[in-house]
């Protein structure tokens, strides 16, 4: 599979989501080679080391000197939409009413995350939207969504938003949507966000960083997301095709 786009990087780095994915690999689990790898997709193995960086950054991989690459911790990639559960499904499977809540909405400077998956130029602008998803008005998900600000979002007014973006964005973009690439871990609650769950710093949660594509695999949405482990699941069905 020969990568020849603009896009190596990020498409080495789907390629491994993948590939652990798809292999089943568990924690400790050894990677191919550095050079297998970039033999197989055509890169370079600076393009390979780069991807390495990131998903090591963000805890997917570690690499031990002289040993290898190891899994560090599995991602779990929905592929299509088709098997996308909105919010209030997710919290309706598990016994509660859901509700939702704008914190915010503004135009903003993209963070450098940010822009390397949405790949926007330097100083880009982004619509940056704050929310909360309630089950029986307890705070269970905060959401951070990042929108490219020419992407013109047609919403009448954001509190009356009911938390379906996916919906939302093919709505807007009159084009249908391909594609979900999510990568989720355990982690402690940090600080900052601990005000909107109501939850102690340190509590365990669920952090997930989301991507939404569009048909010819343009990323038109970046999400930062922490869900309330105590009270949502969340059940991934990956099919095979």
């Amino acid at each position: 599979m020969a990568i020849t786009t603009d896009t190596r990087l990020n498409q080495v780095k789907a390629h491994m989501l993948n590939y652990i994915s798809q292999n089943k690999l568990k924690r400790n689990d050894q990677l191919p080679s550095e050079a297998s790898i970039a033999k197989d997709l055509g890169v370079s193995r600076n393009t390979l080391r780069e991807a390495y960086v990131t998903l090591e950054n963000e805890g997917v991989i570690v690499r031990r000197h002289g040993i290898g690459t190891f899994v560090a911790q599995p991602p779990y990639i929905q592929d299509s939409l088709n098997e996308f559960s909105p919010f209030a499904q997710i919290i309706q499977d598990v016994g509660y009413t859901p509700s939702f809540k704008t914190l915010s909405t503004e135009i903003v400077e993209a963070p450098p995350d940010v822009s390397d998956v949405l790949k926007l130029k330097a100083n880009a602008k982004v619509r940056y939207i704050q929310r909360i998803v309630l089950a029986d008005q307890k705070p269970v998900i905060y959401v951070e969504d990042f929108i490219p600000s020419e992407i013109g979002l047609q919403v009448t007014s954001w509190e009356a938003f009911e938390g379906n973006l996916v919906e939302l964005l093919a709505k807007t973009l009159n084009t249908p949507l391909h594609q979900i690439q999510s990568y989720i871990r355990a982690q402690s609650l940090p600080a900052d966000i601990s005000e909107f769950l109501k939850l102690p710093v340190g509590a365990p949660i669920l952090s997930v960083r989301s991507t939404i594509y569009t048909l010819d695999n343009q990323a038109v949405t970046f999400s930062k997301l922490c869900f309330n482990s105590e009270i949502i699941e969340l059940n991934i069905v990956r099919m095979i095709r």
